[in-house]
């Protein structure tokens, strides 16, 4: 059925946060409560113990107990994850991948006929410029690799406190440049020969997951999330270990001397629906058999809180 978006007053904050959505919800008597992020956890934690209803978290980073202890079900979006769910943890829990919204999926694949620029190979990337998603390192090893050649570009989109200190490595590189926060990524893709990701640490990494729906080449460090989902891909990415500068410029140069081309993926697992499927699998799981096959038409199914 549609979806209903309530959104909390300004002034609900703390104690009357949890007062206001609880009235909200009073109206409608969810059957499901599904939370994410860490303030919303916290809220549903609260609104699961006063409505009886079960409470559902997506782990986005990884398990954390003030967050996550108390819930009933636990959707992980990568199996590194379930590792760290400590025994302790009395609940359920399922994996489920992150996927690409339609919308966005669309225009990437109609983009993806694009070619290089005048012989320009550009590699590009796509995070915050934040010191985990190793933006400095990438300026580095592209520097090191692809130093005196400037016929190689770097183009990274995204924005952080990182920038000063991007600014200083790139230090007048022309090759090299920092588009900022872009309301729309795809026309950044489709120019690009190749897309890296050189996180320190990646839960799962949807940019990759954009790139892929893009034919793109990649170059990924071996972090947790693109370790599991890219495992089960025909071709692998060209790896480079975390934090490793020699190894993400030996990465580069291989994916430059392999020419421009486009790289098909199997993007069948990272589909809304195949995710859909299973998160209602997991809710169902969650409630008892007379709920699930004969929910009340005075009651909607799910809340969610983001």
């Amino acid at each position: 059925g549609p979806a209903a978006v309530l959104v909390l007053p300004r002034w609900a904050v703390g104690p009357l946060a949890r007062w206001v959505a609880a009235r909200y919800m009073a109206g409608f008597m969810p059957q499901i409560l599904h939370s994410h992020l860490g303030g919303a956890h916290r809220l549903g934690a609260h609104l699961g113990q006063a409505l009886k209803t079960p409470h559902v978290a997506t782990m986005h980073l990884r398990y954390k107990p003030k967050e996550h202890a108390t819930c009933q079900g636990l959707i992980a979006i990568a199996h590194w994850q379930v590792a760290e769910i400590p025994p302790t943890y009395k609940g359920k829990h399922a994996v489920v991948w992150n996927w690409l919204p339609e919308p966005v999926k669309a225009p990437l694949a109609a983009a993806s006929s694009a070619g290089p620029d005048n012989g320009v190979f550009t590699f590009g990337s796509v995070g915050r410029l934040h010191p985990h998603k190793g933006m400095g390192l990438l300026v580095q090893a592209f520097q090191q690799a692809f130093a005196g050649q400037p016929q190689v570009r770097l183009e990274i989109v995204g924005e952080g406190a990182e920038r000063p200190a991007l600014e200083t490595l790139i230090a007048g590189d022309s090759r090299i440049r920092l588009w900022g926060n872009q309301p729309h990524t795809a026309p950044f893709y489709a120019r690009w020969q190749a897309y890296v990701s050189a996180a320190r640490y990646e839960p799962f990494g949807l940019t990759i997951l954009e790139a892929m729906a893009h034919n793109l080449p990649l170059v990924c460090t071996r972090t947790a999330g693109p370790n599991e989902f890219l495992a089960a891909q025909p071709q692998p990415p060209l790896w480079a270990e975390p934090d490793d500068l020699a190894s993400l410029a030996q990465a580069l140069q291989a994916c430059y001397r392999a020419g421009v081309r486009w790289q098909p993926w199997e993007m069948v697992p990272f589909q809304g629906n195949i995710a859909l499927g299973k998160i209602m699998n997991f809710y169902e799981s969650l409630m008892p058999d007379a709920e699930v096959l004969s929910p009340s038409a005075h009651h909607a199914p799910y809340a969610t809180i983001a």
